[in-house]
């Protein structure tokens, strides 16, 4: 799925050059970001407890207001876009619009409704448990797991149809729910053909977030990081994260973390469905960052000065999560 194809890749990059020249520019000379996310819809038919949530709803951009959005942040010299919510779905003529203008997107989804083949568009699909018990009681909607494995094998087979390809990464988050489950989910999507490979966060806590419950403790999530660590050997390839990535989520690293600290925060900017950005960082500023188990938090480590091995995991893992598929 992540082959690379020469023809594809000349003219890809001709067509964006400019700005990704543009990107890098403002990132090495002013240290701004070039890479951005927005909820593209304020509303969501899951109704799981998530870090949306307990945001503040708005009133969202019109579909003419977004593409204008995305236009601007590409001539300034963002080069990714993430794609986030509320379900993205939930506006699926607006996701082939605007996928269209960015170079990279990563699109997040609960995957409860059919998915679609969109320009440069990484779908990220959201999966909190082994079992459609476990799945469908974290995301408080029943049906949902079956659904999604009906969505992403129909989406993979419509594409093989029409000679595209539609690149699927799985997202789990562990909570005190589900964490048990880990080795059982990592073994599942590894192999049922669904795939092309994994990332983990942990559940970070959110002030109003009503996720108590879900919160996990210190030896939970001791062991989650040494139950990742053992799984990295067995499927290096199809788990994205470093060993590094994943020895972040302890809890000794993560209780390091502040606001003022973190690379997510300072580098990649979050606006809510109004265009409007997000204070601190994609999960508000109601996020506990001493329990901060974000993905793209572990990308990079924000407590020590940026190395070039630091870089060089963020690259290989962006790398992994970004394919062309125009």
């Amino acid at each position: 799925m992540f082959n690379l194809n020469l023809s594809s890749f000349g003219k890809f990059v001709y067509q964006h050059s400019w700005i990704f020249i543009k990107g890098i520019y403002r990132r090495v000379m002013f240290k701004q970001p070039y890479v951005f996310s927005i909820n593209i819809a304020d509303r969501c038919p899951v109704s799981c407890h998530c870090y949306w949530r307990a945001q503040a709803r708005v009133t969202e951009l019109t579909d003419q207001e977004t593409i204008s959005f995305f236009k601007k942040k590409r001539k300034e010299g963002y080069v990714l876009a993430i794609l986030v919510g509320g379900e993205p779905y939930v506006r699926p003529n607006l996701l082939t619009e605007v996928t269209k203008i960015m170079p990279f997107n990563w699109l997040v989804t609960s995957g409860t409704t059919p998915l679609c083949p969109l320009t440069n568009t990484t779908h990220v699909v959201s999966i909190d448990g082994a079992t459609s018990d476990t799945h469908d009681k974290v995301r408080r909607m029943p049906g949902l797991f079956s659904r999604i494995l009906k969505n992403i094998q129909v989406a993979r087979e419509n594409a093989v149809m029409i000679r595209k390809k539609f690149p699927v990464v799985i997202h789990t988050t562990l909570n005190a729910w589900n964490y048990p489950e880990l080795p059982n989910i990592v073994e599942i999507w590894a192999t049922n053909g669904l795939a092309d490979g994994m990332i983990v966060s942990t559940m970070t806590p959110i002030k109003e977030g009503y996720d108590e419950p879900l919160r996990l403790n210190h030896e939970q999530r001791v062991w989650i990081v040494e139950e990742l660590l053992r799984l990295k050997n067995i499927y290096p390839k199809f788990l994205f994260q470093s060993f590094e990535m994943f020895r972040r989520l302890h809890p000794d690293h993560t209780k390091k973390l502040t606001p003022a600290i973190c690379q997510t925060a300072s580098l990649v900017e979050s606006y809510d469905a109004s265009g409007a950005r997000i204070k601190q960082c994609i999960l508000s500023e109601k996020a506990d960052c001493s329990e901060c188990g974000c993905i793209v938090t572990t990308m990079s480590d924000s407590t020590t000065p940026l190395s070039l091995q630091s870089f060089t995991e963020s690259l290989n893992i962006a790398s992994k999560l970004t394919t062309l598929t125009n």
